[in-house]
């Protein structure tokens, strides 16, 4: 994961989930715990976030922005395997809008592109010669 000044990993415990099969009997189903790979790039206009998240519908997946935290959370059952849980927070820059950042899911791969704002962007300065 490369490390960036304006999007860090946010430390989150994660515990075993229990599941009710039925309401007479409880069954305790291992629920296996994922937090999944993440790579970190800065662009001139946004920071690209890519997560590997294989095997999940792209409607299983929960991405939001609130003030300075994403949280990126998963979760998948397929038959014969353990549920899957996804999750991973990361403390972001201010001044990120929700409405101007992007989610994209391929071939199991996450891609989050968030919008920098437009104080964060890089300027050009002009360069005068007298």
């Amino acid at each position: 994961m490369s490390e960036n000044t304006n999007v860090q990993n946010c430390q989150c415990e994660s515990n075993s989930i229990d599941k009710k099969e039925n309401a007479q009997t409880a069954v305790k189903v291992k629920v296996q715990q994922i937090q999944p790979d993440v790579d970190i790039e800065e662009a001139k206009d946004c920071y690209v976030v890519t997560a590997d998240m294989p095997g999940l519908n792209p409607t299983d997946i929960d991405v939001k922005l609130d003030k300075e935290i994403l949280t990126v959370e998963a979760h998948s059952e397929i038959e014969g395997l353990a549920p899957r849980h996804y999750f991973r927070q990361f403390r972001v820059m201010k001044g990120l809008d929700a409405t101007k950042c992007t989610a994209d899911y391929k071939l199991g791969v996450l891609t989050l592109k968030l919008s920098k704002p437009e104080e964060a962007k890089p300027k050009q300065i002009q360069i005068s010669c007298d």
